[in-house]
């Protein structure tokens, strides 16, 4: 946890949320490089002069300036302001540039305030859930015992299908003084679909063990410095906790190329550190274009939603209208897996808003069970959570999987779906496949290998053609110490950050990542 005028992060990424904002060129209220919109009460990130921080954040407090935090690692200061602090950086000749923190929200519902119940459809039967992957099919060879997957997300609520021990670590970044585990909701249902195992409830890998990273508020919002905060906690301790597995069921709108793109470098930097990771592909309905970021990434696993109509027959089932389409800015034809997103049951965090199901509409598998213990949400948050749950089976049957042999096997799994190129993932099929060939001709991103270059954690000089990355020892690579300081962030843009709660990325056009 942070504390006030304590404690920095001291790895990656904080300094680039205080560039990412395009505020290069603007006019300044007293100096060039203090944001001319930052106002009292704005939650500010400044950065400051080498070994100032400290002194900076102590000047701040002075003036009245509330939340204060010094990231000294890289020179940075956080603070909620005042009056006179918004003055005391525009003459504060240690201040370097200053502007505002971006806010993240989980949408509930999707993207735009929209039902997607309602989308593409008018049933209102219940999805078969786990059934419509097979995944007891493939219970038989593993049940993913010994594979953790990590939750980046709003929480894991306490829950009878979630056995005591079956979340091994929790971290709260979102800093919102929240009472509840999970007082939004989301991130309970999702480990409920990933690892649930109850009497009348398994999710599909119910035996592996989860670590919840919770980055969203009660009211399922939080910030960019929050999920920065959960990469650089996942990133120290997913040896310790043997982490194989990362579950991101948010995104935002792609402005740029992955290479340029802060959320696709911190995805890569758990890929490449031997995460698998899997991300939504987001909920903005079928025109091209639409995958979110990080899902936009092409090295890691995107997961895009089908809907199985709640019947067991595949003839009927379709991608969801509301699940977001490719190519990426790059000309990435994502998603690269589809899963079950409409009307999915899993559990319901006691407490949350989030309403119960109807009793006899999928209270849970069998029907049997106390309806207020669960819940249903469409998105394609939910379909990344069905498709890590498979990721976790694979992985605990070969034991020496890398994240592209993951992938890979997952893309082999595939099924068709009526009316897309687009492949359904079936757990049997994921398990006993031998992988296809995937991410052989991709590079990975600028941003990530200039940082990691600039910290001397890679050769300086690294050509991008002709190198196998997959075949990098990364673990050399101490994470810990990357700061990401000389980077060029101008093209990046924070406005109109959106994140998930329900829902949430799209299709590999070169580079062989399909």
């Amino acid at each position: 946890m942070q504390r006030a005028v304590g404690r920095s992060i001291t790895s990656i990424l904080v300094f680039a949320l205080l560039i990412g904002t395009a505020w290069t060129g603007r006019a300044s209220v007293a100096r060039q490089g203090v944001d001319p919109t930052l106002h009292a009460g704005d939650v500010a990130l400044i950065q400051v002069a080498a070994d100032t921080a400290w002194t900076v954040a102590a000047d701040l407090t002075s003036a009245g300036a509330t939340d204060v935090i010094a990231f000294d690692s890289v020179n940075v200061v956080s603070a909620r302001l005042s009056d006179q602090a918004l003055a005391t950086l525009a003459t504060d000749r240690a201040v370097l540039r200053a502007t505002t923190d971006a806010r993240v929200a989980a949408v509930g519902g999707g993207g735009n305030g929209k039902d997607l119940d309602k989308v593409g459809s008018a049933s209102t039967k219940d999805s078969i859930g786990i059934e419509a992957i097979n995944a007891a099919a493939a219970w038989s060879l593993t049940t993913g015992a010994s594979v953790v997957v990590a939750l980046m997300d709003s929480g894991i609520s306490a829950h009878p299908d979630l056995p005591s021990g079956k979340v091994i670590a929790r971290v709260d970044l979102a800093n919102d003084g929240a009472l509840g585990l999970d007082p939004a909701g989301h991130g309970t249902h999702l480990a409920g679909i990933i690892a649930g195992h109850g009497t009348t409830f398994r999710g599909v890998a119910p035996d592996a063990l989860l670590v919840d990273i919770r980055v969203l508020d009660a009211s399922g919002q939080g910030t960019l410095r929050s999920v920065v905060a959960g990469f650089d906690w996942l990133l120290k301790n997913r040896t310790a906790l043997r982490i194989r597995v990362l579950n991101l069921s948010f995104g935002t709108t792609q402005t740029s190329s992955y290479h340029t793109d802060l959320l696709s470098a911190l995805a890569e930097s758990a890929w490449f550190a031997g995460v698998t990771v899997v991300a939504a592909a987001g909920n903005e309905g079928s025109d091209g274009g639409t995958i979110s970021t990080p899902g936009t990434d092409p090295f890691i696993i995107t997961a895009g939603s089908f809907d199985d109509q709640g019947t067991p027959s595949g003839q009927d089932d379709c991608e969801s209208a509301f699940s977001s389409r490719g190519p990426t800015l790059d000309g990435f034809a994502k998603p690269d897996v589809l899963a079950p997103g409409r009307r999915v049951v899993s559990l319901r965090a006691a407490g949350s808003q989030i309403a119960p199901v109807v009793p006899g509409h999928g209270a849970a598998q069998g029907g049997t069970s106390s309806s207020s213990l669960y819940t249903r949400m469409s998105g394609t948050s939910v379909s990344s959570a069905m498709v890590s749950g498979v990721a976790a089976l694979v992985l605990s049957f070969h034991t020496s999987y890398t994240p592209t042999n993951t992938k890979g096997a997952i893309l082999a799994s595939g099924r068709g779906i009526t009316g897309t190129p687009t492949r359904a993932v079936m757990a049997p099929s994921a398990v006993s496949a031998l992988p296809r060939v995937v991410n052989s001709q991709l590079l990975p991103s600028r941003l990530l290998m200039t940082a990691l270059q600039k910290r001397g954690l890679v050769g300086s000089g690294t050509t991008w053609e002709g190198v196998t990355w997959e075949g990098v020892t990364w673990e050399r690579v101490m994470w810990e110490t990357v700061t990401w300081e000389g980077v060029s962030w101008e093209s990046v843009s924070w406005e109109g950050v959106a994140w998930e709660r329900v829902n949430v990325t799209q299709h590999s056009a070169q580079g062989g990542s399909r």
